[in-house]
């Protein structure tokens, strides 16, 4: 793949990494987790986009929804995170800021598989999520070590 396209596919994972914080800090229980979704959906809408690979919402809506439930067990965090909300006051700010984080960390694992994927030449429907899970990890943890250290600097 060309600079240019490497580049545009980085700049999309980095600002969906920072949209798909906001949806944390929703108030209502489990809208914070559909927004968040979206948010991805759309960052490999545009990722497809930009490697000129076909875009089937239906199997993006499968592959995030694989990674959401079955295989990293994102769900119950979500959901954990997501139901911290419902203390009044104490509980919106801290539930807020941890889902956000992990959204943040979630999202940029996510795009990182992804660009991963088109490089070598993959599509959206030969994408098995099962082949990425060690490579998801680390790309959490380095979405997360991004996020604190985006804390630290201010």
């Amino acid at each position: 793949m060309t600079i240019q396209v490497t580049d545009k596919a980085d700049k999309i994972i980095q600002n969906h990494m920072w949209f798909s914080t906001v949806p944390g800090f929703l108030p209502v229980f489990f809208l914070d987790i559909v927004g968040i979704t979206a948010v991805q959906l759309d960052m490999i809408k545009q990722l497809c986009k930009v490697y000129e690979k076909p875009y089937h919402e239906q199997r993006g809506k499968a592959i995030v929804m694989s990674f959401t439930t079955s295989l990293f067990g994102r769900f119950p965090g979500y959901m954990v995170r997501s139901a911290v909300k419902a203390v009044p006051v104490v509980g919106w700010a801290l539930g807020g800021v941890a889902l956000s984080v992990f959204a943040a960390s979630s999202t940029y694992a996510v795009g990182q598989i992804f660009k991963e994927h088109f490089d070598q030449g993959g599509t959206l429907h030969d994408l098995n999520p099962d082949n990425f899970k060690k490579f998801y990890r680390k790309q959490f943890n380095k979405g997360k070590e991004m996020m604190e250290n985006r804390d630290e600097e201010e």
